[in-house]
């Protein structure tokens, strides 16, 4: 057992090393621009979700929302998804598959020497979930009971969606470096409808599984690109660092 992660940490060497060399080329200002934007920006974005949990509670309150449990109903009886293939939709956005695109991400970007984008997608994953479980500390909203008298839905509170939050910003983000990448707007528009259109099976997952109200998922959906604003505004401040 020793000898096997010997073995491990021996194979990883050139990748921490060219990771250390790749960052050690940034300017300390570019590394201040990010750093700083990212933290007001994280601030901004958890305001924003403590905002939108008020306006949802409400919401609740004056039964504005009512229709929710209604609207499951009638998807349940109506959407042609069986909930098993809801079940597989909605693993796009698990935090086991995001992990998992991020750390690939992250080892292409070093690889290709873009630190700051291997970096900002560990971050947008990080932050995005601990956003998430900040406003199900604030606010424990129950989680439906429509479908299959809620079987599917996970102990903890319903609001916003962690799963359309993270799938926003990280898939979000990998659009938005293909956008940003390439000069055909065949190539953009592409990136973009693949990125609306993962999120947009998560979304429907969810829903269909009944483990989310609609709100929940709108919720996720704000702050999720919200905060994928705050990291492409943070790149984009550090890029014209190292470009001056």
């Amino acid at each position: 057992m020793p000898r096997a992660r010997w073995r491990s940490h021996e194979a990883l060497r050139p990748f921490v090393y060219r990771f250390r060399v790749v960052c050690s080329a940034i300017p300390r200002a570019a590394w201040r621009r990010w750093l700083t934007t990212l933290a007001l920006g994280y601030a901004g974005t958890v305001l924003l979700t403590f905002g939108l949990i008020r306006l949802a509670q409400a919401a609740v309150a004056a039964g504005v929302l009512a229709w929710e449990a209604a609207f499951l109903q009638r998807l349940e009886a109506e959407l042609p998804l069986p909930f098993s293939t809801a079940v597989w939709l909605q693993t796009i956005g698990t935090d086991i598959t995001l992990a998992l695109v991020v750390v690939f991400s992250f080892g292409v970007f070093t690889w290709i020497h873009r630190p700051l984008h291997a970096l900002s997608i560990v971050a947008t994953l990080f932050l995005a979930d601990l956003v998430v479980r900040i406003a199900w500390l604030a606010w424990d909203r129950p989680r439906p009971s429509v479908i299959m008298e809620g079987i599917a839905a996970p102990g903890f509170a319903s609001f916003p969606s962690g799963h359309t939050a993270k799938s926003v910003a990280v898939y979000g983000l990998l659009a938005l470096f293909w956008i940003r990448g390439s000069r055909h707007l065949g190539e953009r528009c592409l990136a973009a409808i693949l990125a609306l259109a993962l999120v947009s099976l998560v979304a429907v997952g969810r829903l269909r599984m009944g483990v989310h109200w609609p709100s929940d998922i709108v919720g996720g959906a704000i702050i999720g690109g919200a905060w994928l604003a705050v990291i492409g505004l943070a790149l984009g401040r550090a890029t014209r660092a190292m470009e001056g």
